[in-house]
């Protein structure tokens, strides 16, 4: 079968004139790819439309240090037409699943095609339409399967360490249990033979009701090492041994000689030991379950914390209350934030707003992450600024940063989707594009940017009532067409 006769079966060609046909014919190429073999790679030049006459291409895209699939094109498809008609390189790579024949339009011609032959444009008008459709779809897909990446790992960064001293403390807690259990017995058994009085247990009780009663000043360092000291010699000259370790404990509880007197004058000289060591685990116990009760609160708060940044168990539209989200999304992203200074500089008089609240955290984790990325690479300072303010009935958000700035040459195509200035792997080049779309798409405000070396800022403006409803239905419907 010629080239002709396999063209006149595509449906690009399938009204072409068989004389004009003939000449697509003689003028384009014929190439072979391999199985498993490139054909176009991200990033490189494109001269040709490419149709395919045999077998499978997949095209895929580099993003967080891996590839994703964007989409699979079998006999009588045809692709590089958005590049050619931008004047870009290949925006992903092309790789044979099986042996293929590809047909090659050059450029000059493809555009003579395009302005004589309507049915020729419109389905290639049609095809980059269904495509925007599809690339939105997966960045957005994608971008929130970044921003669980990011909810994640912020969430395990702050749990660790309350879990951390809550596991600790449970350990410790185990241990002065058992000691608490075994001096307790002993401590029983000896009242009922007689050989601890009940003047002995009131003192032991009578110190520990007021320690329970107390508020125990923090000592500085040198105070307490100095406390410490006096405790455990004393404790040693009144024939107790393990003074030094028991004098730690009662120390901390805020105890001194005056306090433990009373138990050792009434406590027989055999059982000073076993009574001093119930003391100490009666308050290491009180002191591990108060710790074990904050690192709980402190677990409590983070959940809270990220219950709010991805707006759990609420409607999608609700009152959101930005200055609240921003902080939000810092606590998520706190992990990123070890010496970066961040200035807030919020208006504390700012009105809720209505909106999509889970998807402007979206925006706020772009935003910052990506002054993080920018003030990470500067060699002067790290500095990220959050500025909040109303403008008439506009809520206006800016993030700013004393990175080294966003080339002009990059400024105007920052918010395409798969446009990154990081480097490949680690930036999927759909945090900006994703953040327009919700901004603008749909919330019906504005959003962009400002950048000179050592200031880029991003202007983000939300309307404080929200899109009408009826206007936000048309552009959800206008998204979804991809115009």
């Amino acid at each position: 079968m010629t080239a002709f006769d396999e063209l006149h079966r595509t449906p690009l060609f399938e009204d072409f004139p068989d004389d004009e046909l003939l000449e697509v014919a003689k003028r384009g190429l014929e190439k072979f790819v391999p199985a498993g073999e490139v054909n176009g790679r991200e990033g490189e030049p494109v001269e040709h439309l490419y149709v395919i006459l045999e077998g499978e291409l997949r095209i895929t895209k580099e993003v967080a240090g891996g590839e994703m699939v964007i989409n699979t094109y079998t006999p009588g498809a045809f692709f590089a037409e958005v590049p050619l008609l931008a004047g870009t390189p290949f925006l992903a790579t092309g790789r044979a699943l099986t042996d293929c024949r590809l047909f090659l339009i050059p450029d000059g011609l493809f555009r003579r095609l395009l302005t004589e032959h309507s049915s020729f444009g419109n389905k290639i008008l049609q095809a980059m339409a269904e495509r925007v459709q599809i690339l939105q779809s997966v960045a957005g897909q994608r971008e929130r399967l970044t921003s669980l990446g990011t909810l994640a790992a912020g969430l395990a960064h702050q749990l660790n360490n309350p879990a951390a001293a809550a596991r600790r403390s449970a350990e410790a807690l185990r241990e002065d249990m058992d000691k608490l259990r075994s001096t307790g017995l002993g401590l029983a058994r000896a009242a009922t033979a007689g050989r601890l009085t009940s003047e002995a247990l009131d003192a032991l009780q009578g110190v520990i009701d007021a320690v329970g009663r107390a508020e125990a000043s923090v000592p500085d360092e040198l105070e307490r090492s100095e406390r410490e000291e006096n405790v455990a010699l004393w404790l040693e000259e009144s024939g107790v041994p393990e003074g030094w370790t028991l004098a730690r404990s009662l120390v901390s509880a805020g105890l001194g000689v005056a306090d433990v007197l009373p138990i050792v004058e009434a406590v027989p000289s055999d059982l000073r030991l076993d009574a001093l060591r119930y003391l100490e685990a009666t308050l290491d116990v009180s002191g591990l379950v108060d710790e074990v009760e904050g690192s709980a609160l402190r677990i409590s708060g983070i959940v809270e914390t990220m219950e709010g940044y991805s707006y759990m168990d609420r409607a999608p539209v609700q009152e959101v209350d930005v200055n609240g989200s921003l902080e939000d999304t810092l606590s998520v992203l706190s992990h990123r934030l070890d010496g970066v200074e961040v200035l807030r500089d919020y208006d504390s008089g700012l009105p809720r707003i209505t909106a999509y609240g889970g998807e402007l955290n979206q925006v706020w984790t772009a935003l910052i992450d990506n002054a993080i990325d920018a003030v990470s690479a500067s060699e002067v300072s790290g500095r990220i600024t959050l500025r909040t303010g109303c403008e008439r009935d506009m809520v206006l958000v800016e993030v700013a940063d004393d990175g080294p700035g966003i080339p002009p040459e990059d400024r105007a195509r920052i918010f395409e989707p798969f446009f990154s200035t990081k480097d490949v792997g680690h930036g999927t080049g759909l945090g900006l594009d994703v953040s327009y779309r919700i901004v603008v798409g749909r919330h019906g405000g504005d959003i962009h940017v400002v950048s000179e070396p050592g200031r880029t800022r991003f202007e983000v403006r939300l309307p404080v009532d929200g899109p009408g409803e009826a206007d936000d239905v048309a552009r959800d419907l206008r998204m979804e067409a991809g115009a």
